[in-house]
């Protein structure tokens, strides 16, 4: 207990004698971390985005017109496609009934038809929007189905889009984490290379390398640690209001940005804690470092 005490003492001094490298380690912890979840959280909320289109990608099955056929073994079959997400049934009379509301007042044209043409259809969704392709292939392989119709060229984009930003958001988050890693790294050091002379003494008055290490290795966890709580209490304070400023001017997007309290505050809550493991492990490298370059012989 009285080793943990002087370690907490001379890491209180270390913060209170060097405030001013303090503060700019905490700042510029802070900000990093704060474009870190800004990035991160633009990526979620494409993906977001991208997944909601894929799945509200439809492709509609018509059967062939057969009196004999099994409505429910066909629907049994077609469900157990693995590309198949959900799946609804519609009868002649409600497909007749869905084109009737889609017709408004045009509608009274289909009574000319006499007998409702319309066979009994499947409404099918998918998982991704590149499963529709091969969907599509097992169902006009299959002898009770007339006819297959979807958005080709829509699916295809989507496809391609969902991949591309795929790809970006990964690059954006690596490329946000290294430059955070870099940032934060270089601060610190620039902040212990000015105490180097103490960590100097220290050595040399017997004091062990884990007694040394330890206060600045607490500073700097605790200063980043720190940055990462500012950085994101701002992004808590900033995100639901700018989310309300988007959805009622991009109303379309209602159902597509995350708007869960609780999934904001755990990602929040994995920032700081990623903050404070940064700041742990390059505070412990840079005064390894350090101590070695001290303690090597002449």
């Amino acid at each position: 207990m009285t080793t943990l005490r002087y370690i907490l003492r001379d890491m209180w001094r270390l913060v209170v004698h060097h405030w001013v490298l303090g503060l700019l380690t905490l700042i510029t912890a802070g900000v990093m971390m704060w474009i870190l979840g800004v990035t991160t959280l633009f990526s979620l909320n494409l993906e977001n985005l991208l997944s909601r289109l894929e799945s509200e990608l439809v492709v509609q099955a018509y059967l062939v017109k057969d009196n004999t056929l099994d409505i429910e073994k066909t629907a049994a079959k077609i469900q157990a496609l693995e590309y198949v997400y959900a799946m609804k049934i519609y009868s002649p009379a409600d497909s007749l009934a869905k084109l009737q509301e889609k017709m408004g007042s045009q509608s009274r044209a289909l009574d000319m038809l006499g007998e409702n043409p319309i066979p009994y259809n499947f409404e099918i969704h998918v998982h991704r929007a590149e499963d529709v392709e091969h969907l599509v292939d097992e169902l006009n392989a299959m002898p009770e189905v007339d006819d297959v119709v979807y958005a080709g060229l829509v699916v295809k984009r989507i496809s391609a889009l969902s991949r591309i930003s795929s790809r970006i958001a990964l690059v954006m988050f690596i490329l946000s984490v290294i430059i955070t890693a870099l940032v934060v790294y270089n601060t610190i050091h620039i902040s212990l290379y000015s105490r180097r002379e103490e960590i100097g003494i220290m050595y040399l008055v017997g004091a062990t390398r884990a007694y040394i290490a330890t206060p600045f290795v607490l500073e700097g966890t605790l200063l980043s640690l720190l940055g990462a709580v500012i950085a994101a209490a701002g992004i808590m304070g900033a995100y639901f209001p700018g989310v309300t400023l988007i959805q009622s001017n991009l109303p379309f997007l209602r159902n597509s940005i995350i708007t869960d309290r609780a999934v904001i505050f755990r990602f929040c809550a994995l920032l700081a804690g990623f903050g404070a493991t940064l700041g742990w492990v390059c505070s412990y490298i840079i005064v390894a470092r350090f101590i070695n370059s001290i303690t090597k012989p002449e």
